[in-house]
């Protein structure tokens, strides 16, 4: 098993308003690398659009050491380390040009039947890739615990460009949720160390609006629970650290 090892120079639209890339826009680019490896594994988009399958995440954690900024270029690498019956978990590094790690994060994922909306055994579609057991970041992916109380919340409306081709709002949307619920003042003072994901429901534009409702475990550990009016779609925990 190769790993996928692509070079990048990050964009101005890429970019916050000072000048470091932006959550939404790391998502992006580790989405666009697993998709790139899974084409070339034959698992990709191809496989399941002919198969009307489609892959989904249930989990990822990502640590940021440092945040690349406007027009810098980095080092993007991926690869399948594990699979279950019914779970893959897929790794990622992003490094500088001297190959210093930025950013290391692990991921899970489920490939479900379209039509049914139900999870399938990758042994029923044949579907085998060598896998590189080798991790990014240490990670067992445990069970966010929910909510006990809520501090804070922010209603946010639902996009059309929130919506993905399988026609639900695509997984990089939700941590980009998850950080508008924290203020400038605070962001001013803190940076994004930390953030681990559990998807849960998936949410379409017809759901029109989210909360983001939070929780406040400690001045630099939150827990983020993303609510339609109807379900929990995901609960998010995210850890800071002093600029």
């Amino acid at each position: 098993m190769e790993k996928l090892i692509k070079e990048h120079t990050i964009s101005n639209y890429e970019c916050d308003r000072n000048e470091k890339i932006k959550i939404i826009s790391i998502f992006h680019l580790l989405q666009d690398m697993a998709d790139a490896h899974a084409e070339k594994l034959n698992v990709g988009y191809t496989f399941y659009k002919q198969n009307h399958l489609a892959w989904v995440g249930r989990a990822y954690h990502i640590k940021i050491f440092s945040l690349p900024k406007i027009f810098d270029k980095i080092i993007l690498e991926t690869w399948p380390c594990a699979r279950t019956p019914l779970i893959a978990i897929r790794e990622f590094l992003v490094k500088d040009a001297q190959e210093n790690i930025l950013i290391a994060a692990s991921s899970q994922w489920a490939m479900i039947d379209t039509i049914k909306m139900r999870p399938i055994k990758f042994d029923n579609y044949n579907l085998t890739y060598d896998v590189l057991p080798e991790r990014a970041l240490e990670t067992s992916f445990f069970k966010i615990q929910g909510l006990q109380k809520t501090d804070l919340e922010k209603q946010i409306q639902i996009r059309e460009d929130d919506i993905d081709s399988n026609g639900h709002v695509n997984n990089c949307v939700y941590p980009m949720w998850a950080m508008e619920t924290f203020d400038e003042k605070f962001k001013k003072d803190f940076i994004l160390d930390e953030m681990e994901i559990n998807f849960k429901k998936p949410v379409f534009k017809q759901d029109n609006i989210i909360t983001a409702k939070v929780q406040n475990n400690t001045d630099i550990n939150f827990t983020i629970s993303i609510e339609t009016q109807e379900k929990e779609a995901a609960l998010i925990r995210t850890i800071f650290k002093k600029k």
